[in-house]
This record gives C-alpha cells, structure tokens and sequence, in this order.
C-alpha cells in the first residue's frame, strides 16, 4: 500500500485486490503452528483494509505517543500484533474526524477510545470470525504532534488458539464417584477428579452415548452449610445425554498464556458423572465460581 502522496481523499487497498480472509482448509486437523500461519496471513490481509487520508506518510515505527494498539494489548502469548505508522500534516481534531467518517469498508465497530478527549482517540474494527483465532481486530488510533500535526497508528491484531486442550492434573485429593453410587457429602479441600480408563486425554468425555448420570452440587464457602452436599440430582439416559452435548460444546482450544481476571472465587463446584456402555463412568469436576472450568483430571476446558 503506497501512501506518500499528498493531498485531499483516501489511500487504502482496492477491495477487489485485497486478499480474501486466511482460511483453514476443510478436513485438516487444527495444529497451533497452522492457526498462529493463519492469523499472520490475516493479520496482513486486515492492514490492507484501513483507510487513511491521502496526506498520511509512512512511518519507520510507531511514535512514543501512540505506544500500543488503540485497545490495548492482550496478555497473551498466542498474539499476532502486525503495526503501520503514519504522520499527517493536519491538526489532531481534523484526522480524528476524518478517521470516524471513512472506517474500514466492510468491518463492524466495536470498540473506542480516548485519551481524555485530546490526546489519543481510537476505535476497534471486528474482523471475520475464524477457528483458528479467538479474536481479530484493526485497531486504528490518532494522537496529535504538534498544534498542525499528527500520528496515526494501524494495529492487525489477531489472538490465535492453541487446539491443543490443556493438560490438568486431578490434584493431591480428587474425588471419584460413579453413577450407582452416592455424592460425597462435602468437598472441602476436594482438588478434582479421577478417571480410569483411557480416551480422556484429547477430549472431556469419551464418545458413545451416556445411559445414566448423577450431579453432586456443592456450595463451596456460600451458603449455610459450607462446602457441604447442596443438591443430588439423577439423571435420565436422556438427560445424561443433553448434559454430554452441553460439555461437547466447550470448545478445549485456547490462548496461550493468557491473563484473565476471574470473579470472586468461594469454591462452589459440581461434580458431573456419566455411564456409558462399556466403559468405567466419567465424572467431570465443573467449578462454578471464579474462573469456571470444566476437568476430567487429564484436560481442563474453560467453561463460558
């Protein structure tokens, strides 16, 4: 993308010569150095797509002024963070505007900030939703430089997942109950659970269809009882079922060393065991306050 002309109008690349939105192709298995390919080639393919009066000239890198992308940076490590700098010779109110009037064609807003109303304002574009990545954002800030000047900073940035689940071990006391047993009476100190058998490692629960099931609700440090027995519910083969479809859909890709700040933690949790044909029962360990995950003492899954 040339933009060393001056004058008034748009410099941005032609959508019709713009490359199409980074693809896994059907049928390949997901690997994180497939996804973290991808988002890089998105993250490309999205700096074509912000529009910049023609005045804007590149930058060698970005101005202390506009240090990070316009949202922030997320702590993460799986991030791809592709930046263009620019300096326009006109004052920072006038390519403020100028920059909400002609958003990137095509891309929904869905973020804006500022820097207490003169000295930075940005907005977030949401970019095309993909397995590959969690999140992918054009992210275009402004900040003035001087009383007749200012810089625009250009950020791609993509949060890739990792389709590897995370290893979680049952902890130093794990629980394990079955479905033609009893919930234990409290969980006080209780680190998981524990599952014989194998095919746990690569997915929460094993396929087939579940005959039977049992929910062990426990309060944590809540309630008038703490982390006593709350709630014993048995579960109809149908029911058990529509529980294993519910725990399918929490997707065990992630970002990698991500930063998160959970609610208040009080250790309420439930445990979720299912029967199938064949096979020892499977019980989940399911928090349910704070962070709340989902583990069968091999993997663990954040649970949105």
């Amino acid at each position: 993308m040339s933009l060393l002309a001056a004058g008034c109008g748009t410099v941005t690349a032609p959508v019709s010569t713009a490359p199409a939105a980074a693809q896994v192709p059907a049928g390949r298995t997901a690997t994180a150095a497939g996804n973290r390919n991808a988002a890089r080639a998105e993250a490309a393919r999205l700096l074509t797509l912000a529009r910049l009066p023609r005045a804007a000239v590149r930058l060698a890198r970005p101005p202390r002024s506009l240090p990070g992308p316009a949202m922030g940076r997320p702590a993460a490590s799986s991030l791809v963070d592709r930046v263009r700098a620019f300096e326009v010779g006109q004052p920072f109110g006038t390519v403020s505007r100028w920059l909400r009037a002609h958003p990137p064609h095509g891309m929904p807003l869905d973020g804006t900030a500022n820097g207490n109303g003169n000295t930075m304002a940005g907005a977030s574009y949401r970019g095309p939703a993909n397995p590959a990545w969690q999140s992918a954002d054009l992210e275009i800030s402004v900040a003035p430089a001087g009383p007749d000047a200012s810089m625009i900073r250009v950020d791609a940035v993509i949060l890739w997942l990792d389709p590897r689940p995370v290893r979680s071990g049952p902890g130093a006391h794990p629980a394990r109950v079955t479905v033609a047993g009893r919930c234990p009476s409290a969980d006080q100190a209780v680190t998981g659970v524990t599952n014989p058998g194998a095919g746990l490692s690569q997915r929460l629960l094993p396929s087939g269809r579940p005959t039977a099931g049992l929910r062990c609700r426990y309060n944590g440090a809540g309630g008038r009882h703490p982390w006593h027995l709350a709630a014993t519910t048995r579960l109809t083969a149908a029911q058990a079922r529509q529980a294993a479809r519910s725990m399918a859909r929490i997707p065990l890709s992630h970002p990698d060393g991500e930063v998160t700040s959970c609610p208040m933690d009080i250790g309420s949790a439930e445990v979720l065991v299912l029967a199938y044909p064949g096979r020892a029962d499977v019980d989940l360990w399911i928090t349910l306050s704070g962070c709340r995950t989902v583990s069968n003492g091999y993997i663990s899954a954040a649970d949105l």
